[in-house]
Formats: structure tokens, C-alpha cells, sequence
């Protein structure tokens, strides 16, 4: 439930403000902190999930992981979804203001 919760309410606040403040497209960022977040938890899910089925067949682990198991890749996936996040906004932090083009001096008053 509190991953909704930065899903859809505190990334996109956060990095809509950073994108603001550099004269980028709030949305854009919004969407790439989101597709970070969701996109590491996946890659760790899914990695260790192999990893855990390479050793039920090499090294003949149960075939239900136990509870700690399972808590201990969620910590992981989350732990990384948290760091997806982080260099997507590290990034976009250090990226410089966008300056716009200035006006023109006026005309000359004659």
C-alpha cells in the first residue's frame, strides 16, 4: 500500500517540482521516476525469483521458499525501486536551469 502511495502521490510531486525549477517538462520526469521505481523493483523481482528457482534445481532448495524468503526479496526489490528512483532524481537534479531566450533590448528612443 505505501508503494501507491509513491507511485502516484510523492514521485511525481518531487519530481515535478525538480523538473519546474529547471525549465523541463514535469510529466516527463514524473513518468521516467515512476518507470524507474517500477522498473528496478521488477528487474529484482524477477532476477531473484530466477536465482531461487536455479536453486531449487542445482541445490535442491524447497520448492515453497519460506516466509523469510520472501520478505527478504521484497526488502531487496523495494531497496532498489528506492534506488531506481534516487539516480533518476540525482540526475535530473544535476542537470543545469534551462534558460530561455532573453527579449531584445528595446529600440532606441530618438
Amino acid at each position: 500500500m505505501i508503494e501507491l502511495y509513491f507511485v502516484f502521490y510523492r514521485i511525481p510531486k518531487m519530481m515535478s517540482r525538480l523538473a519546474r525549477e529547471r525549465n523541463r517538462s514535469a510529466l516527463r520526469w514524473s513518468l521516467l521516476g515512476i518507470a524507474a521505481w517500477i522498473g528496478a523493483e521488477l528487474v529484482v523481482a524477477v532476477g531473484l525469483g530466477i536465482l531461487y528457482g536455479a536453486g531449487m534445481v542445482f541445490w535442491g532448495w524447497p520448492e515453497k521458499e519460506p516466509a523469510i524468503f520472501t520478505l527478504l526479496f521484497y526488502v531487496a526489490a523495494l531497496a532498489a525501486a528506492i534506488g531506481g528512483y534516487a539516480l533518476v532524481r540525482r540526475i535530473l537534479s544535476n542537470l543545469p536551469n534551462q534558460q530561455g531566450f532573453s527579449q531584445p533590448p528595446p529600440p532606441p528612443r530618438f
